[in-house]
């Protein structure tokens, strides 16, 4: 019996490294998150907030489109550019009635050591219009983990 089709395997998601505001590890280690690098593993992006003075919150998860792994000791990430909205959080839904938000490009660099660096690009002028470094507990998950004797990208041996 020949089938055409079978059921799409689902990726298991497993965390590497979690670290919390300041870049101390809290969950996996950054060899796993090296190792998962060099192996050519998907990487993914895990944080968010929490206003308990407005008992707002918001999880995020992102792809990032460049990763570096610096002196062998952090990791830094690069989310891709995208338009923001606003949140309309009576309906929990985007919301575009900022229209200043509309020409705005929002990019984001993240590093292990609890660095989350937020810039707003303004397109219609072609510059930065502002600037916000935060500290973050990041969440890196990788597709699947890989063993952590994983020579370094450079090791041409």
């Amino acid at each position: 019996m020949l089938s055409a089709c079978s059921a799409p395997s689902e990726t298991s998601w497993e965390v590497a490294y979690k670290h919390d505001k300041s870049g101390n590890a809290l969950e996996g280690s950054k060899e796993q998150l090296f190792a998962a690098i060099r192996a050519g593993k998907t990487v993914r992006i895990g944080w968010g907030w929490y206003n308990e003075s407005r008992d707002l919150s918001i999880e995020h998860l992102a792809d990032p489109i460049w990763l570096a792994i610096v002196d062998q000791k952090e990791v830094i990430a690069h989310l891709p550019a995208q338009v923001l909205s606003g949140i309309d959080w009576n309906t929990g839904t985007a919301s575009y009635e900022q229209e200043a938000l509309l020409d705005q490009e929002w990019r984001v660099v993240i590093n292990t050591t609890g660095a989350f660096d937020a810039v707003w690009y303004d397109r219609k002028e072609g510059k930065r219009s502002r600037r916000s470094p935060q500290q973050h507990s990041i969440t890196l998950f990788v597709n699947e983990l890989a063993p952590t004797s994983t020579k370094a990208l450079f090791d041409l041996d």
